[in-house]
């Protein structure tokens, strides 16, 4: 059958793998080199096909490959992050783990741990710790500013609005979107009718925020405010026509507006005609 040792061999011999199909490296377009360049680092091979060229897988299958990395990737973070917020929320609760998410805005250490621990899945016993004890502290913190602001607002000097609100009243009904009085070096507006400070008066000293007059009268000053706009304040408010009027002899300026008193009729009244209409300040 077989006539020598070599045709003996050559029947027995596997036969020659199959040239693998190549699909060209569309980064480097088979030239195994990259083409950019690289700052310490002495090899230039490309660094999808490393440098052979070529892949031996299709596009379509590396994409699919590579959608599949991703979502695994994708799941796993997923999962520590779960795990994550719940040994958090467990140490410190829900409004703990909110104040520790957020301290990260103005604390690198919190922002640090807080990116660790979503990408780690937990934190260590003292990582955890320091979450702990700084949550506390900040629990601590939160109450003695509520007691001086509840203490505040208690020893605050009542003023009577009845009649400045049946002015900013009048001048809202008059079709006046932001009405505004200023009288001295006091200003006086209106908050926002949306807001924690709705039914408020804002009060500016000398074009600087000083304060608020809540819904209950109480003025709340800022601690660096001068101590004399409480009274001046109380004048205010016990007649405010003869304020605003006094404004205008004094300043030439209208209370209201803030425009010059030019008319005849606005520099006697102190105060000017259209300004004094919207505002039902005028005597008949």
């Amino acid at each position: 059958m077989f006539n020598d040792l070599e045709d003996l061999n050559a029947f027995y011999a596997p036969a020659p793998a199959a040239e693998p199909v190549k699909y060209t490296c569309p980064h480097c377009y088979g030239t195994g080199k990259y083409a950019g360049v690289r700052v310490h680092q002495e090899k230039e091979d490309c660094f999808s096909c490393r440098g052979r060229g070529y892949f031996t897988q299709s596009p379509e299958a590396r994409a699919k490959a590579k959608a599949s990395r991703l979502a695994n990737a994708e799941k796993k973070a997923a999962a520590n992050r779960a795990s994550a917020v719940e040994q958090i929320t467990a140490a410190v609760g829900e409004a703990g783990y909110q104040w520790f998410q957020n301290a990260g805005s103005w604390s690198q250490f919190y922002g640090d741990l807080h990116t660790k621990a979503l990408q780690y899945g937990s934190l260590s016993e003292k990582q955890l710790a320091a979450v702990v004890s700084g949550y506390q502290k900040q629990q601590v913190r939160d109450a003695e500013r509520a007691a001086a602001k509840q203490a505040k607002e208690a020893s605050a000097p009542v003023i009577d609005l009845t009649r400045i609100r049946e002015l900013f009243d009048a001048a809202l009904e008059s079709g006046l979107a932001k009405p505004a009085l200023v009288i001295g070096a006091l200003k006086l507006s209106l908050a926002p009718a949306t807001g924690n400070n709705a039914g408020c008066l804002y009060v500016k000293d000398n074009g600087t925020y000083a304060g608020k007059i809540n819904v209950y009268g109480k003025f709340l000053g800022l601690r660096e405010a001068r101590q004399e706009i409480a009274a001046e304040l109380q004048a205010i408010a016990a007649d405010p026509l003869g304020a605003m009027t006094e404004h205008g002899f004094q300043t030439g300026q209208c209370s209201c507006c803030g425009r010059p008193l030019t008319n005849p009729e606005s520099v006697r009244l102190g105060i000017g005609p259209i300004c004094g209409g919207r505002w039902k300040v005028l005597r008949g």
